[in-house]
């Protein structure tokens, strides 16, 4: 049976229509909270609107849109009882890969990600800083790139955006302990340099407001 080039080039419209609008949200362009047309989004990115419904639908799925039947399709807006519940789900999901990954790392990887923390402490310090994805998003995916486990690195990459996105409403600053996720980004940045999954670990969770596993464990 044949397939019709229209139905070859619908999937690639869709994951194009998907990759635009991600790109989009990600980096400000569309701001959360920001309606979703999607005739108006089929005239901007020049295709027809099943593709962007398509879309639209996958986004819904990563977290980047939220849908009220009859409403209103827009980026999801961020909510600040979420943050907290954010910041552990992000623990929950990474923890056990940053252990386990830490000693698999070779010395260019290592040298990268100490690097990568280290820019996340030096923003941090700035007076005006704000949160933001940029830096951090960074240090999240090259654990993604060490997992050697194909399931769970397509599930944290698909899982990644949608979390750290949820994170930016006006008052995280207010609403998160920075000076604690601070000490524990600068025990993870000295579990790299030595190369210890277990400290790596416990300052996993200490970022992410988690219990101690190892106080867990006893």
């Amino acid at each position: 049976m044949f397939t019709s080039p229209e139905a070859e080039a619908r999937p690639r419209l869709r994951d194009q229509a998907r990759e635009r609008l991600r790109a989009e949200i990600m980096s400000g362009v569309l701001a959360p909270g920001a309606l979703l047309d999607d005739e108006q989004l089929a005239d901007r990115l020049r295709c027809s609107r099943t593709p962007v419904r398509e879309a639209l639908s996958d986004l819904a799925h990563l977290g980047l849109v939220e849908f009220r039947p009859n409403r209103y399709t827009r980026v999801t807006l961020p909510r600040r009882e979420e943050l907290v519940p954010t910041l552990q789900a992000l623990g929950l999901l990474f923890g056990g890969v940053v252990r386990s990954t830490i000693g698999e790392l070779d010395d260019r990887e290592r040298a990268a990600l100490f690097r990568r923390i280290g820019l996340v402490l030096d923003c941090m310090a700035m007076p005006t800083w704000q949160w933001g994805a940029d830096a951090v998003t960074p240090v999240y995916r090259s654990f993604i790139s060490a997992c050697s486990n194909p399931l769970l690195t397509s599930t944290l990459s698909s899982a990644l955006d949608g979390l750290t996105f949820r994170l930016r409403h006006d008052d995280v600053r207010a609403a998160l302990p920075w000076e604690h996720i601070r000490n524990g980004l600068v025990a993870l940045r000295v579990a790299v340099d030595c190369r210890d999954g277990r400290l790596a670990e416990r300052a996993s969770c200490t970022i992410h407001l988690l219990p101690d596993p190892d106080r867990a464990r006893t």
